[in-house]
């Protein structure tokens, strides 16, 4: 199934994230993959980490996150462990996002990510041949190819979502079950 993620008719939910001032709406797509609108005025300034790494991409709007601005078409990953001191979204932001693992929110003021934090602008970025290694789970593609098991697949700026063998013609991020 195709999802628009951008005019997705989903079910989305109202879900106070741990440390939040507003809660957010979040719709599961598949598995650990969620669709999630940050409303204006979202914050959270807690000192925490999740237990599992954390992969998005912003599809509207701008969300800050420990000093980083991440605005639309920019793709981030945040291993886990890696310390959030700050979190906003000041005029509402819409993400796709998934974690790696357990999304347990712990209190926190190390730093030991278990490995580099990146912010790629997925429309713009260089993708080398044979793809561009994004998180352990995903890669950016510009070719097609045919994948031994499913795999969800975003496509770049188009951003639709579906779970495929296939990949299409395109910018395409893949994803695999972690």
């Amino acid at each position: 199934m195709l999802i628009d993620l951008l005019d997705a008719e989903l079910a989305f939910r109202d879900f106070l994230m741990p440390g939040s001032n507003l809660p957010v709406r979040q719709a599961p797509l598949d598995g650990s993959a969620w669709l999630v609108r940050f409303p204006p005025g979202w914050a959270r300034a807690e000192h925490r980490h999740y237990l599992a790494g954390e992969e998005f991409v912003l599809l509207e709007g701008e969300l800050c996150v420990s000093g980083i601005t991440y605005r639309a078409g920019h793709h981030g990953w945040l291993p886990a462990g890696t310390l959030r001191h700050s979190g906003a979204a000041p005029g509402g932001a819409l993400a796709f996002t998934s974690f790696d693992g357990d999304d347990t929110w712990v209190r926190s003021e190390l730093d030991e990510p278990d490995g580099p934090a990146l912010r790629t602008p997925l429309e713009t970025v260089v993708i080398p041949a044979g793809g561009l290694p994004l998180t352990p789970h995903s890669a950016l593609l510009d070719t097609p190819v045919h994948l031994d098991r499913p795999a969800e697949m975003i496509t770049v700026p188009t951003w639709t979502w579906e779970r495929s063998t296939l990949i299409p013609e395109g910018r395409v991020l893949i994803r695999w079950a972690a």
